[in-house]
């Protein structure tokens, strides 16, 4: 992932910078704010803890995202608000992920034992395909069908004619 600075504007009066940048991802989705904050940070050679990513927008059909991050000059300036929210996205992302990684490896034995379970014994569904129970089935609607009288309207269809 590579990152190229837009534009640079100084806002005196919040005592911050605001940047926009340009990601290019190639090959990846969008990058997650956890992945993003490191790289904005390094690009930038800001702290992190002054650093907020404000807004990401991945462009449609395109391998390319713009991100607006704000830097302030002090920590007592950064909203307390807005470092909570970037705290939380970031840790329900790390939540996501550890989940993921940890999952797998709880997953697979049991995959595995469920699959020796199903090739010993024929499941349910099958043994009723197997029975020969279908057969007589099928010859008794052969049977319905070669029984059936004609209606009394195709007799009297036949009587017109």
């Amino acid at each position: 992932m590579s990152i190229e600075i837009i534009t640079e504007k100084d806002n005196p009066l919040r005592k911050r910078k605001e940047y926009w940048l340009s990601a290019d991802h190639y090959g990846e989705g969008t990058p997650n704010r956890h992945d993003l904050m490191k790289a904005v940070v390094k690009k930038l050679a800001t702290k992190e803890e002054l650093t907020l990513l404000d807004k990401i927008f991945s462009e449609r059909g395109r391998a390319k995202s713009r991100i607006k991050v704000i830097v302030y000059s002090d920590r007592k300036d950064v909203p307390s608000e807005k470092i909570e929210r970037q705290t939380r996205k970031v840790s329900k992302y790390l939540e996501k992920h550890t989940k993921k990684e940890e999952a797998p490896a709880e997953e697979a034995p049991a995959e595995e034992n469920g699959d020796d379970a199903k090739e010993e014994a024929p499941s349910e569904e099958e043994k009723p395909a197997e029975d020969t129970d279908a057969e007589p089935a099928e010859e008794a609607l052969q049977e319905e069908k070669g029984d059936e009288t004609p209606s009394e309207e195709d007799e009297k269809e036949k009587k017109r004619q």
